[in-house]
């Protein structure tokens, strides 16, 4: 009888150890989410349908050369009149407000979101920018050319590397404090009647 109890006592033993042991190989296979990289994208402005007479419709994000964030971004007029010049502006927002931004164009009543950086572009010319019409901008050579109608490049990034790296812990792309993303948009258009048009992200 007492062998009984003891092989029984010893038996339920050796399951709770392996029990346990297997509980803590699974907790060591669990990803560790606070080493994870963290996300970093660019994102055009632009909701289901046009809300500004010229948009971001695609933009690069990269790392060659080394100093640059973004060297390209493609652009689309919706004007009636002749473009002739544009300004890029950006916003940097946390991943999922930024995501929600990005397609707020028309709203009447967006949702308010905290921007950690901020930047613009100087006035570039795109010689006349028709409606429906696109153009390559960018530093040459292009890295990659998305589908227009016509290419002006630019003497310098859309966006350095320099302008984002203070949301990182020791400045390079795999330490991102955080998940971030940057919405791009045109902030200023200037006609071929000599009229403008200014617009910032709602």
């Amino acid at each position: 009888m007492n062998h009984r109890i003891v092989g029984s006592a010893f038996a339920l033993i050796m399951l709770l150890t392996l029990g346990l042991q297997a509980s803590m190989g699974q907790e060591g296979m669990r990803p560790d989410r606070t080493n994870a990289k963290k996300q970093f994208t660019v994102v055009p402005y632009k909701g289901p349908v046009p809300c500004h007479p010229v948009e971001v419709k695609a933009a690069s994000i990269g790392a060659e050369p080394l100093e640059v964030l973004t060297a390209q971004v493609n652009v689309e007029s919706f004007s009636p009149k002749p473009v002739t010049a544009v300004k890029l502006a950006w916003n940097v927002y946390r991943l999922n407000p930024g995501l929600r931004k990005r397609v707020s164009g028309c709203d009447e009543n967006p949702r308010a979101a905290e921007s950690f950086l901020s930047g613009s572009t100087p006035l570039i010319q795109v010689g006349e920018l028709l409606e429906k019409e696109t153009v390559n901008i960018g530093i040459n050579p292009m890295p990659y050319k998305y589908p227009a109608t016509k290419t002006v490049f630019v003497d310098q990034p859309i966006i350095a590397w320099d302008a984002v790296k203070s949301l990182t812990t020791d400045g390079t792309r795999d330490t991102f404090k955080e998940d971030y993303a940057l919405v791009m948009y045109i902030s200023e258009v200037h006609f071929a009647d000599g009229t403008k048009w200014t617009g910032e992200i709602k």
